[in-house]
């Protein structure tokens, strides 16, 4: 063994005491040990947590892929869409322009944008005629942490639906010949607050110059210094009549329609027009309604006559709702002639102006017309004044989209369903409380219509006027084209208004002197004056309701512009 070098053994026996075994011996020992536990608890959630972060990075990546493939699957539908007979092609050809290599399946079909349809029932496959088409699009999932987990791979789906965009700008109530420039000066100035002086030539140039409604929201937001934003903020803004009578100016004289442009400026000249209109009850511009003020190519190319324009504004700009006026100057023979005009409230979510799918609606004002004619006797009836109360309550007219047909040059056909408003025409007395009170039917007493000291003859007469069922009116490309309008016309009354009622007047006969005339004589010589004033009287109902667009009887439909352009996303 060898040798120890001196001084050296107490040391060594030193280092050796100091030694000292572990205090664990055996299995028992290495679960009771307690060393090291916070490192080794470290390790397990490092690892842990390293795995969910790996799992979210994946997560976020196939959120982020499906994503884009939506995006995609959204493209390609409105592509096929638009070329639906090729609608394979188009979707291929937008899938290799987007680098995105996934499976697709395309479904043509029919699609009615409806809203009371719920939307999942809204597209059925393979119906005809197509109008949309859906797009499923699948794909590999790509992964990268997954994989050390041997995960399986993620194969993405998604599904997107457009519909070719068929829409047509049409509205009720435009026929805008035959005015009476007095009746239709003196309505349209009490509605608008202001005077208004034009002739004939006046209303002609109106009632013949369409103004682009594009050009036209533009030239009103101009008017209330609105430069940014779309067409809905200009619709959604507190815009005048004056706002519109010099919109409306400034594009018929940018298109060259003189005497519009001399009429407009006329009423601009008159002063007023500051009522206020709700332009979004006016016009409903659907999807065009996001279209940027200002835009060159808003897509659309709908135009309305200036003329019902005007009337539709002066309705809508009428806050007390009635009017009176005094028209003793345009029936010559008559004593007197007074015009009452209450105007209702316009219907929820509808507009007279609309541009939309299938399924669009406009309607109408509710009106009512109350007539007071006056007529000296003549024969029998000398020195006695006649009296004929007339009441007229026109509910609203309306019309539908109901299918429009596109082909490869553009609209081919546009069908609207129309039904003309609903009418009642009394001869009768009626309380001046009820007249603007739209929420029921009126109750009228007989009238008066001669009341002298000695002689008195009470009538009532009544007749219904309207159909309760739409109409279906087709409109060519060229009807489209050309501005033509179509008349839905009721058979419920045969010849004029006023002679029907008068014809069927009730009248009862009162003389308080006996021997100073017979019942029967004095009955006949009432009917004949009567019959006499009915058709001037016809003329004045007739023109008045003519100048506001209102129709007795009768719905005047018109399709201002029809656009088949690219699909739309839908669903």
């Amino acid at each position: 063994m060898p040798f120890p070098l001196p001084g050296c053994s107490s040391s060594l026996s030193r280092a050796k005491a100091q030694v000292r075994l572990p205090r664990w011996r055996g299995v028992r020992g290495f679960f009771r040990n307690r060393d090291g536990s916070i490192a080794i608890m470290t390790g397990f959630f490092f690892f842990v947590m390293m795995g969910l972060l790996a799992i979210s990075i994946d997560m976020a990546s196939l959120y982020l892929e499906r994503r884009t493939l939506q995006g995609v699957a959204d493209i390609a539908a409105v592509a096929g869409a638009s070329d639906i007979p090729r609608a394979e092609a188009a979707v291929a050809a937008t899938l290799a322009a987007n680098d995105m290599d996934a499976r697709y399946t395309v479904v043509r079909g029919h699609y009615a944008a409806d809203p009371q349809v719920d939307y999942t029932q809204r597209f059925t496959a393979n119906a005809t005629p197509y109008n949309a088409v859906q797009v499923s699009l699948q794909k590999t999932g790509r992964l990268y942490f997954a994989k050390v987990f041997n995960a399986q791979t993620a194969t993405l789906g998604v599904q997107s639906m457009a519909a070719n965009a068929e829409l047509a700008a049409f509205s009720v109530g435009t026929r805008l010949l035959a005015l009476r420039d007095g009746v239709a000066n003196q309505l349209l100035g009490k509605l608008l607050g202001t005077r208004v002086e034009l002739n004939v030539m006046d209303y002609q140039g109106l009632a013949s110059a369409d103004v682009q409604v594009a050009r036209m929201i533009d030239a009103v937001a101009t008017e209330i210094n609105l430069k940014a934003g779309t067409f809905q903020d200009v619709l959604d803004a507190s815009v005048t009549a004056g706002d519109i009578v010099a919109a409306m100016a400034k594009v018929t004289g940018e298109s060259g329609d003189a005497a519009a442009n001399l009429a407009l400026k006329r009423l601009l000249l008159g002063g007023g027009l500051g009522a206020k209109v709700p332009l979004s009850s006016l016009v409903d511009l659907g999807p065009f309604s996001t279209v940027a003020i200002g835009d060159p190519a808003p897509g659309f190319d709908a135009r309305v006559s200036a003329m019902q324009i005007l009337s539709s504004s002066a309705i809508l700009a009428n806050g007390k709702r009635q009017v009176q006026v005094d028209l003793g100057a345009e029936v010559p023979g008559l004593l007197g002639l007074k015009l009452d005009l209450a105007i209702g409230e316009m219907p929820q979510h509808t507009a007279m102006i609309a541009i939309g799918p299938k399924a669009t609606r406009v309607r109408t004002a509710q009106a009512r017309l109350r007539l007071v004619a006056s007529v000296g006797g003549q024969g029998l009836l000398k020195n006695l004044s006649v009296n004929l109360p007339l009441v007229v309550d026109l509910a609203h007219a309306q019309a539908q989209l109901a299918s429009m047909a596109c082909s490869s040059s553009g609209p081919s056909r546009v069908t609207v369903a129309a039904r003309p408003g609903i009418a009642e025409a009394w001869i009768g007395e009626m309380r001046d409380a009820d007249f603007d009170d739209f929420s029921r039917t009126p109750q009228l007493s007989r009238a008066k219509i001669i009341d002298a000291s000695l002689i008195r003859v009470n009538g009532r007469a009544h007749v219904n006027v309207g159909n309760m069922s739409d109409t279906q009116v087709s409109f060519t490309g060229l009807d489209v084209e050309r501005g033509t309008v179509k008349r839905v016309s009721t058979s419920s009354i045969a010849g004029s208004l006023v002679s029907s009622l008068v014809g069927d007047l009730d009248l009862e006969v009162q003389v308080l002197t006996l021997g100073l005339v017979l019942p029967g004589p004095l009955i006949s010589a009432v009917g004949d004056l009567l019959g006499t004033i009915a058709e001037p009287l016809d003329a004045v109902v007739y023109g008045a309701l003519t100048t506001l667009g209102l129709h007795l009887g009768e719905a005047d439909i018109r399709v201002h512009g029809a656009h088949c352009g690219g699909g739309m996303l839908a669903g």
